[in-house]
């Protein structure tokens, strides 16, 4: 009940002049105390005080002032606040609210939906997804309003970068104009070249500078560096250790000095104490006669090279895979280099020397004004180049020759079969224009085919194994060695598997397993000959391996099924279990041997069973002929039959027992 509601008076009517009287004494208190308050005198607070200045009160935000800056409301009192939210409807949702930028979701959740009901909240999630849904409609109706448009500013921003790169280029060329347009005089000329001749004499002075150096800190070096002006280091590597070729177990530090032209090798001397030493030259080689390989890790080696003049073979070892790579690359560079240099000082001297000794029109020389003309000379020293140019080309391919053949039989000897077929594969497309490369490239074709046969014929490899191993027979053309070798090798394989399987007394289980493991081993067979040979005309040789295979498991068959002691429910039994894994493990499989499968396993044709009596045989005792000293034989001689004389044994009929009736 509020305080401004008029009570009901009393059902009597004695109480009203009570109630009058009640209401003027409160009227006379309210006045006195209003005569009270405005007869009150305060102090003068506008004068200065000697307190200190006492602070402020906090102010705190009122919920009113809250709502009103934050949703635009103008109740200013606590009973319009109440009466707002009493007759405000959640439901209705002001989409203006949800577009200010400092919209707070948690404070219009406490203020609007503090005291919903869940219908009214339904009905609100209702109106927010109409407002999404009108909103996603917009979005659509203004890309497809402005895709023109969008259309058009790309077309413009390709143009804009079109001309950008235009632009940069004039930029260029104009900053390159005064370049182009500047003249140097002679002096600047004269000054340039006068630096090119100091920097070469610089450049020949640090190359005595570091020979020398060499000579001084490698002891034996000037035997094997001799100064020669242009010869100067590359560079130089140490950390590395010379390896045993066989074993390749450490034997002693060196240090390596490449030059444009020699590669020297010098070993670390030990002092006494163990420590380090002086380095002495141990080996020297022209760049053109040696080459360096690359060794691949492996657990035994690690960062490993190897250097080739000849037959020689040196095997070195570094700490860090860095120093291995840098001193292939800076090899490799310096020998093609020292090539090209030699080519062109070989092709200069060649016309040289034709230019001095091939006269324009064939007539001789002369020396002087008063000098006799010279005869003209031979034809036989022209051909001299020819000659040479053809003995350095022999020379070349000996060489050439036999670092192929090292490495062919290295490969050959770590069992890496790709690198060893595509050498041979290189050098066969060789043989047109190396005809000397075929003596030595037919030995390790074979050798290489032997090798890879026997890897065939290991009964342990899987069927990625012998596909791969094929392929490279193939490849080698010898496709028939090698199917032949692998179908020996199956062969022995499921020979081996039928041995171990045992005889427990019942012929059908045991013929049941015999079976499984022929059709299981010609199965399998089948299915790594065909993904290994490819050609239709290798599939006989598989066809003719299957009927050896069938041949051999009927034999056996007919030798266990087929005897006098097995009885005829054994027998069904086991052609029952044959028929039954051939059809699952052949045919279902693509292949059907059935029709000769059949024919080989069917019982034998019925023969007259020999009776229990034997029937009595006719006596016919010999007739011997007897010395005149031995005793008279009490035994008549049986008459000769007027018929025709008894065949020779070679001639006579098997026997047939005939069985008579008792």
């Amino acid at each position: 009940m509020s305080l401004r509601t008029r009570r009901a008076p009393p059902p009597g009517g004695s109480q009203a002049p009570l109630a009058k009287s009640s209401r003027d004494a409160r009227k006379s208190k309210v006045g006195d105390k209003i005569k009270k308050r405005m007869s009150m005198r305060y102090a003068d607070i506008s004068a200065p005080q000697t307190t200190p200045d006492i602070p402020s009160m906090p102010s705190l935000t009122d919920i009113r002032v809250f709502e009103q800056e934050r949703y635009g409301k103008a109740s200013t009192s606590v009973e319009d606040f109440q009466e707002e939210q009493v007759r405000e409807d959640p439901r209705a949702v002001d989409v203006k609210f949800l577009e200010q930028d400092d919209f707070d979701p948690d404070a219009y959740l406490k203020v609007k939906l503090a005291n919903s009901t869940e219908a009214e909240l339904k009905s609100l999630q209702s109106s927010l997804e109409a407002s999404k849904a009108a909103a996603a409609t917009d979005l659509q109706r203004n890309v497809f309003k402005n895709y023109a448009e969008f259309v058009v500013i790309s077309k413009e921003i390709s143009t804009l970068e079109n001309d950008m790169l235009e632009l940069k280029e004039s930029l260029s060329e104009w900053k390159a104009m005064p370049s182009l347009l500047n003249i140097d005089d002679s002096n600047a000329t004269s000054d340039r070249r006068r630096g090119n001749r100091n920097s070469i004499a610089d450049l020949r002075t640090l190359y005595a500078t570091q020979l020398q150096t060499l000579h001084t800190t490698v002891e034996g070096s000037a035997k094997f560096v001799p100064s020669i002006p242009g010869r100067h280091i590359v560079m130089e590597a140490e950390n590395w250790w010379a390896l045993n070729p066989a074993t390749y177990k450490v034997e002693y530090a060196v240090h390596f000095v490449l030059l444009d032209d020699l590669l020297l090798v010098a070993k670390r001397r030990r002092k006494r104490s163990g420590t380090g030493g002086k380095l002495v030259a141990e080996k020297c080689w022209t760049l053109s006669e040696v080459t360096i390989q690359d060794v691949k890790d492996a657990a035994d080696i690690t960062h490993a090279i190897k250097i080739r003049r000849g037959k020689e073979t040196h095997v070195y070892r570094a700490d860090r895979s860095s120093d291995k790579k840098n001193i292939l690359s800076t090899f490799r560079t310096s020998a093609e280099e020292l090539a090209t240099r030699r080519r062109k000082e070989r092709e200069g001297e060649h016309e040289r020397r034709r230019s001095v000794w091939t006269p324009d029109d064939n007539a001789p020389f002369v020396l002087g004004a008063d000098a006799d003309p010279l005869p003209p000379l031979p034809s036989r020293i022209f051909g001299q180049s020819a000659g040479n140019l053809a003995k350095d080309k022999q020379d070349k391919d000996a060489r050439w020759i036999t670092d192929f053949t090292d490495e062919l039989s290295v490969a050959i000897a770590l069992q890496e079969w790709d690198e060893a077929v595509n050498l041979i594969e290189r050098g066969e497309a060789k043989l047109t224009t190396t005809p000397a490369l075929e003596p030595k490239l037919t030995p390790l074709t074979s050798s290489l085919t032997s090798a890879l046969l026997h890897a065939l014929s290991d009964p342990t490899q899987h069927k990625a194994g012998v596909v791969h191993l094929t392929s490279l027979l193939l490849r080698l053309h010898a496709g028939p060695v090698a199917r032949d070798t692998f179908l020996a090798t199956r062969t022995e394989f499921i020979r081996k598997l039928t041995r171990t399987i045992r005889f427990e007394g019942d012929i059908g289980v045991y013929i049941g397993e015999f079976a499984m493991v022929m059709f299981t081993g010609i199965k399998h067979t089948a299915d790594w000959y065909l993904a290994s040979f490819r050609e239709h005309d290798m599939a006989s040789g598989l066809v003719q391996w299957a009927k050896e295979q069938l041949e051999i498991f009927a034999k056996m068959f007919r030798r266990q099924v087929y005897s006098t002691d097995v009885d005829q429910r054994a027998v069904q039994n086991s052609l029952q279990m044959t028929r039954t894994q051939s059809k699952r493990l052949l045919q279902d499989n693509g292949l059907d041997f059935s029709y000769l499968l059949e024919g080989l396993i069917a019982p034998p044709s019925s023969t007259p069973a020999p009776s229990t009596i034997p029937a009595p045989r006719t006596p016919q005792p010999p007739v011997p002929k007897l010395p005149p000293t031995a005793p008279l034989n009490t035994t008549p001689k049986v008459p000769k039959s007027p018929g025709p004389r008894p065949p020779r044994s070679n001639q006579r009929q098997p026997s047939i027992s005939i069985t008579r009736k008792p």
